[in-house]
């Protein structure tokens, strides 16, 4: 058997994009965590040696040790489609919390990948950004000054869909 590169958890993991980005990389996904009931059974038929844990915000202490955390956390409240309350929707606006108490707890965790809705980085909504970045950086992470905003179709895919990427 090949020994993976890296080993990464995958959190709101829809139905596996970045673990099979990453898979395709030489990453081994220790865990997944998604609470959508659909998205959870596309995942299982995908990727049917992964565990997935389902609620982060209950489950999070289950994770084993990684080198990469990577997950799509919700757009909705920083969508221009929603009410852009941020970080202040009591429903989701708070997950990125959660990747900050993961990231605290597991220090060796070298990398972060994260994905959000273009809106998250531009006009008013920069407040949303530079939190993210403060308290990715408070944590040592090196985060890009300005946000990295990518649409598939700069990579020949027909659709126009611009996504706010977060490296660290």
């Amino acid at each position: 058997m090949k020994k993976s590169k890296f080993t990464f958890v995958d959190l709101f993991a829809g139905i596996g994009g970045f673990h099979q980005a990453l898979k395709y990389l030489g990453g081994e996904c220790v865990m997944a965590s998604e609470i959508d009931k659909n998205c959870v059974e596309v995942y299982k038929t995908n990727f049917p040696n992964t565990k997935i844990i389902g609620d982060i915000k209950t489950n999070w202490k289950e994770l084993p040790q990684f080198d990469m955390l990577c997950g799509g956390f919700p757009c909705q409240p920083f969508s221009k489609a929603g009410k852009q309350n941020g970080f202040k929707d009591k429903n989701r606006g708070n997950l990125f919390d959660y990747i900050i108490e993961i990231l605290k707890v597991h220090k060796e965790c070298k990398f972060i990948l994260l994905e959000n809705v273009s809106n998250l980085s531009t006009g008013n909504s920069k407040e949303w950004w530079s939190e993210i970045q403060l308290k990715l950086q408070s944590l040592n992470f090196y985060v890009t000054d300005e946000p990295i905003v990518l649409s598939p179709c700069q990579f020949g895919i027909p659709q126009i869909r611009e996504r706010v990427y977060i490296m660290g």
